[in-house]
């Protein structure tokens, strides 16, 4: 991987921010107030500090000069630009690969009302894919378009000067899995044994 670009949204470690500070939070009133049961309360604290991660922390968006790198909660799927279709930015970031589709969760479009705030002086010097047309997706002021912009780039730059590629693959996230299955585990034990 050389030339690496993640993305991960500003917002995604903010909201998992507010998850650890509201378990800490949680901690303190469980060892200093608490009613005696403490294992299911931190049993909750531990599945919540586990979804954070699943679904804050570890999805991003991976660009570098072979290829593109999607992680999502479960799959993390690689696609190298000489494989890549198109980009679009209708629900999310996806790339379309022959019949395979990716959608990026670390990059969502905007909700129905980003449309109305976006000016044309957002798309100067942006080069867009016409397949589409522009969607609020594509607006830089989005994840969703902040991202598709340097994946466009790197496209883009890859089909004027080519070089090496990546190689295309997907794989189940075992430890994302786990941990869920963990947490739903440890949830369910708590539930059960009340201590």
């Amino acid at each position: 991987m050389t030339n690496l670009f993640s993305f991960r949204p500003t917002s995604a470690w903010v909201l998992a921010g507010v998850v650890v500070l509201y378990d800490l939070l949680l901690a303190v009133q469980v060892i200093f107030y608490g009613d005696g049961h403490w294992f299911t309360q931190f049993t909750l604290i531990a599945a919540s500090l586990i979804l954070a991660w699943l679904l804050f922390v570890h999805p991003r968006v991976l660009v570098y000069d072979e290829g593109i790198t999607i992680v999502n909660p479960f799959i993390t799927a690689t696609v190298c630009w000489a494989e890549v279709d198109e980009i679009e930015t209708r629900y999310a970031l996806t790339i379309h690969s022959g019949e395979a589709k990716v959608v990026a969760f670390a990059a969502p479009a905007p909700g129905r009302y980003h449309a109305r705030s976006i000016h044309k002086s957002e798309f100067r010097g942006a080069d867009m894919d016409r397949d589409f047309g522009v969607r609020p997706g594509d607006s830089p002021r989005t994840h969703s378009g902040a991202a598709a912009y340097v994946v466009r780039t790197r496209l883009e730059n890859f089909r004027a000067h080519g070089g090496a590629s990546a190689r295309r693959q997907g794989r189940f996230n075992v430890a994302g899995a786990a941990l869920l299955l963990l947490g739903v585990v440890l949830v369910t034990v708590g539930q059960l044994i009340h201590l």
